[in-house]
């Protein structure tokens, strides 16, 4: 059985009639989904929830994101095979840091009609394209059969630059906590004692800490489940406190 893996921000309806094109091309497969709930085309939080989220499963895995403000334009529609899974999605960058972490073998645009729906929408390419994609993938069909190979295709990078004892960076997620994830990994510095942070231009005193339940009062840093560091309030928001969102720019001074 094939897991079949759905990333959109649609809500509603919409991700229920994907299901229902992969289940009626490929019933045997498990469509399980990650998350319907991305922020309206925001492509970089739905880069991060697969970035964060793809080699938990097992491989061979079809990882299927669409967040698509692009949809019905000339951009390609990918379909991507990595070392252990495989990417279908726009090609807007979503799917790039994901599947560039797990290694490229081949990468292909949609083109076969046999990997469509007979009439295909300028509108709803996640069901006309996308889903019919994966579910044939997922039936059996070689990758390279749903279109012609290419070499290139859209790269999202999360910026950030260090500096010493600085960084700069940017906020690439934030969750329901308001919890803000930005594009600097634990791995990148170790922050320690108490960190200056410039956000929307307002400076904030924050500590380096371990759990949410060590930041008592105010903002905190922590190195999150995903290996980036997080911008916290415990019990709080500190998209609320800051004003930040997703693509604000940040400066850490520690």
């Amino acid at each position: 059985m094939t897991i079949v893996t759905l990333t959109t921000d649609f809500g509603g309806h919409y991700a229920g009639i994907m299901k229902g094109v992969i289940k009626r091309i490929a019933p045997q497969a498990d469509v399980v989904d990650l998350t319907h709930e991305v922020e309206a085309w925001d492509v970089k939080s739905a880069a991060f929830v697969l970035l964060s989220s793809y080699k938990y499963f097992p491989e061979g895995t079809i990882h299927v994101v669409v967040v698509d403000p692009g949809v019905g334009t000339g951009r390609k529609a990918l379909a991507l095979k990595t070392r252990r899974y495989i990417f279908v999605g726009p090609d807007n960058g979503v799917l790039s840091p994901a599947s560039e972490e797990d290694g490229v073998e081949e990468a292909f645009e949609i083109s076969s009609p046999r990997f469509m729906l007979k009439e295909v929408s300028s509108t709803f390419q996640g069901r006309d394209i996308f889903a019919p994609a994966a579910a044939m993938i997922a039936s059996g069909s070689p990758i390279s059969d749903s279109g012609r190979g290419v070499e290139r295709w859209e790269r999202l990078e999360f910026w950030k630059r260090l500096g010493e004892r600085s960084a700069d960076c940017e906020v690439i997620y934030a969750d329901r906590f308001g919890n803000l994830t930005i594009s600097l990994r634990g791995s990148d510095v170790e922050l320690e004692g108490n960190v200056d942070l410039v956000v929307e231009g307002k400076t904030f005193a924050a500590t380096k800490a371990r759990t949410f339940s060590d930041l008592k009062d105010g903002l905190g840093v922590l190195v999150g489940s995903s290996g980036f560091y997080e911008i916290a309030v415990d019990r709080g928001s500190a998209r609320s406190l800051t004003g930040a969102k997703v693509g604000s720019l940040v400066r850490l001074k520690w």
